[in-house]
């Protein structure tokens, strides 16, 4: 009976609501804890790399994750498959600098929730800068992670196709913004994933009352009990669109992804659950990948609509995201990959892949072993 309320597009679209995240906060949650899914992921294809025998393998400390389908034992299946000496890390202990003096290469998140962000964040930073080690997500990656404003900027400063978006920290230009803008448009809090924190606007008292509650004394409370929104405001264009979002998932060459529903009478896809795996489009494709180009991350997953004047437009973009199956696209049914090759042309191959063992393949690949190249020429 409960699950089948929970499946409710009704229930879907409450449950999304600043209202309901609020109301939450006042009842029991459920305590994190550690998720081993090891005897459940060897149906997927096995990932290898090419090592070279210059280059010794590093010793890895592995960040165990939070999340109900973690990526911490794709990571070590990975390590395992490849022989690579590895370790359990408890980056959170006391003594987490001299444990880290074990390892060359320490991996892994713990989850997108704001405290744990900011410790990643930080560690990681002091892990690189002043002891030499190696992360994976970089520093850099860790803080484009859930950081919608940084998105923002880096789509600004490369000419990225993103949604227009208005990013203010001053009251009296935030007001003036919402004399001009076209409703409705989205309003985002920053860091949020899943379609919480994300609001329709549909005019100007709305918009108003949003401003004044984000520039008070308290900031405004969102969809998270420990945190408020303070000092600016994140106005993002709505743009009609044929009913999905588009997910593109891309590891080096090879391509990824699904389509999204929009809900019924709502405008989120993001975290519905209501997922189509068929053919994705060369153009989206490409789109993403052009962005990658870019942002060079190991994995980047981007998120855009396809908008009634046939543009592809990314509302999204990020290092990291949970995958539940090693089925991440589907094409007339059969699961695979995209590969985009050097002369740009793009072609279907299947297989069913952990897309954590690519990103980390990658991270190797890309990163880690030239990085140790150039150090042995020096």
């Amino acid at each position: 009976m409960l699950k089948s309320l929970n499946k409710s597009k009704t229930i879907k679209r409450i449950k999304k609501t600043m209202k309901y995240a609020r109301t939450r906060q006042y009842f029991p949650m459920a305590e994190t804890s550690y998720i081993n899914d090891r005897d459940k992921i060897n149906d997927a294809e096995i990932v290898k790399i090419d090592w070279p025998e210059e280059v010794t393998k590093p010793i890895v400390g592995v960040v165990r994750d939070f999340e109900p389908y973690p990526f911490w034992t794709k990571y070590c299946r990975f390590l395992e498959n490849n022989n690579f000496n590895y370790e359990i890390y408890n980056i959170h202990s006391r003594n987490w600098i001299d444990e880290s003096k074990k390892y060359n290469v320490i991996i892994g998140l713990v989850s997108n929730t704001l405290f744990h962000l900011e410790e990643i964040r930080n560690k990681y930073y002091f892990l690189e800068k002043y002891l030499g080690k190696k992360c994976f997500p970089s520093p850099d990656h860790t803080f484009l992670y859930e950081s919608k404003s940084l998105e923002q900027y880096l789509s600004e400063i490369y000419n990225i196709p993103y949604a227009k978006t208005a990013i203010s920290h001053d009251k009296d230009e935030a007001l003036e913004l919402i004399k001009n803008m076209r409703y409705p448009f989205i309003s985002k809090v920053d860091p949020s994933s899943g379609s919480f924190g994300v609001e329709l606007i549909r005019t100007p008292s709305q918009a108003q009352k949003l401003i004044k509650q984000a520039f008070s004394r308290n900031g405004r409370k969102v969809h998270v009990n420990y945190f408020r929104q303070k000092n600016y405001v994140y106005f993002q264009e709505f743009i009609p669109n044929d009913g999905y979002d588009i997910r593109i998932i891309l590891v080096g060459n090879w391509a990824f992804g699904y389509y999204r529903k929009v809900l019924q009478g709502d405008f989120r896809a993001s975290g519905m659950n209501m997922v189509e795996k068929r053919e994705l489009s060369e153009d989206a494709i490409r789109t993403a990948w052009n962005t990658n180009q870019l942002i060079k991350s190991p994995l980047l997953v981007v998120d855009m609509v396809h908008g009634l004047d046939g543009r592809y437009t990314i509302v999204e973009f990020s290092p990291i995201c949970q995958m539940e199956t090693p089925e991440q696209l589907h094409a007339n049914g059969v699961p695979g990959m995209y590969i985009i090759e050097n002369d740009g042309s793009i072609h279907f191959e299947k297989g069913r892949y952990w897309v954590h063992e690519l990103a980390l393949r990658e991270f190797f690949l890309k990163e880690y072993i030239p990085n140790s190249i150039k150090g042995l020429n020096v």
